[in-house]
């Protein structure tokens, strides 16, 4: 059975609840604790409870593993019943007692809008890192992707500079608790946040997606979601999986906690093959529920099952081989294919005549006669055909093709 076990932070496994609603207070720490994660981010306290989620097209597409995406929607919102650091503190406390010991409470220190409003910020946040050190926190997060805060902070100072900073503010006020960095990957380039992170001692940093959105139904009055509130969703994964992969090739070799658009288990692993040693899930767990993360955990450990994947250490950048293939072999890989297309004939019994192949057709390479498709000598093999035939008509086994590139098969 696949161990899931992370030497980063030594986690039961790579998954860490992330700072939300379902981490908001012990009581709801203890009940995503029900899930069993490496990992819980104690939410910071000031935040405000309630306000709600809005999914798209809805919450089925999501415990079925489909496309789609979230943002935070119109509901009640009441102030936080956590108003001083005492009370905080004693939250840590509870949360430590109680918590099963395997599993690894960080918490949230101060937030970006503490910035915003002035005033001495930085004595409360070294208030907190000292106290949150004494009731038994494993680590410290700092909150830089917030939608918004990069370019909310680069009307005022640069985004940059604040991550660099706050972590070392953060990592010499309490230089023996692990300080993981949380940041956009919003209006700033991620590549260069994660640099100054690693220069100012982050002992993590986690890109993680979530934007400024303005989603509305086109009979408007009607919208769930809250324009300028949170947006992300599974279209966000790629994204993320390329800012980490990016970064491994770019030489960051600290661990990384990287999180948007993991709604099931596969989105998940691609984040840990890009390179990412721990995967955070936020918009699941506060809007699915701690089962939809068991299953998902669960479901991890059965695909690293069936796939030959042992371990974390041997599913962790995985994927880097296809992100970093020298020019040669890309070429090679892509005119393997681009010759298969070359060389499919139609699959006369299958065409419908449809014409959408004609239709994309830039080069004049496919034509209808008699309401049924038929190559001709001008096909260069781009393979925009086979993307819109809608019966396979036009068909070749692309994943075989691609693979065997990699296996030296000659094709």
């Amino acid at each position: 059975m696949a161990n899931l076990y992370s030497d980063a932070f030594d986690m039961i496994n790579p998954f860490v609840i992330a700072s939300s609603p379902a981490t908001q207070g012990a009581r709801n720490v203890l009940k995503s604790a029900a899930c069993r994660p490496g990992a819980i981010v104690l939410r910071n306290y000031g935040h405000g409870s309630g306000g709600g989620s809005f999914f798209h097209p809805d919450a089925e597409a999501v415990y079925k593993g489909k496309q789609a995406f979230h943002s935070h929607a119109v509901g009640n919102q009441i102030p936080d019943t956590i108003t001083t650091l005492e009370a905080y503190c004693e939250e840590v406390r509870t949360i430590k007692a109680q918590m099963d010991g395997d599993i690894k409470l960080w918490v949230s220190i101060g937030h970006y809008s503490d910035i915003v409003k002035g005033g001495n910020w930085e004595a409360e946040w070294k208030r907190q890192a000292k106290e949150l050190a004494l009731a038994g926190a494993d680590a410290f997060e700092l909150h830089f992707n917030t939608p918004g805060v990069a370019v909310a902070k680069d009307r005022q100072f640069n985004y940059y500079q604040l991550v660099s900073s706050c972590t070392q503010m953060i990592r010499a006020t309490v230089p023996t608790v692990p300080v993981m960095v949380k940041l956009a990957v919003e209006s700033c380039d991620a590549l260069t946040s994660m640099r100054h992170a690693v220069a100012a001692g982050a002992s993590a940093v986690g890109p993680t997606a979530r934007w400024k959105g303005f989603y509305f139904d086109l009979d408007w009055k009607t919208t769930q979601a809250r324009p300028g509130a949170g947006y992300g969703g599974t279209q966000a994964n790629p994204i993320v999986c390329y800012t980490v992969a990016e970064a491994r090739s770019k030489g960051i070799t600290i661990p990384m906690f990287a999180g948007g658009g993991v709604y099931s288990f596969d989105q998940a692993i691609r984040l840990i093959m890009a390179g990412s040693d721990l995967v955070q899930l936020g918009t699941l767990a506060c809007s699915a529920g701690p089962q939809a993360c068991k299953r998902l955990i669960e479901q991890v450990g059965a695909w690293m099952d069936d796939h030959g994947y042992t371990d974390i250490p041997s599913l962790k950048g995985d994927a880097l081989k296809l992100f970093s293939m020298p020019d040669a072999f890309a070429k090679d890989r892509q005119n393997r294919l681009g010759s298969a297309y070359m060389a499919a004939q139609v699959e006369q019994e299958l065409c419908i005549g449809c014409g959408r192949c004609a239709d994309v057709c830039w080069h004049e390479g496919i034509e209808l006669v008699g309401r049924k498709a038929h190559k001709r000598d001008a096909c260069i093999g781009c393979g925009y055909c086979f993307q819109v035939c809608p019966t396979k008509a036009l068909h070749v086994e692309q994943a075989t093709i691609l693979a065997s590139a990699f296996s030296g098969e000659k094709q």
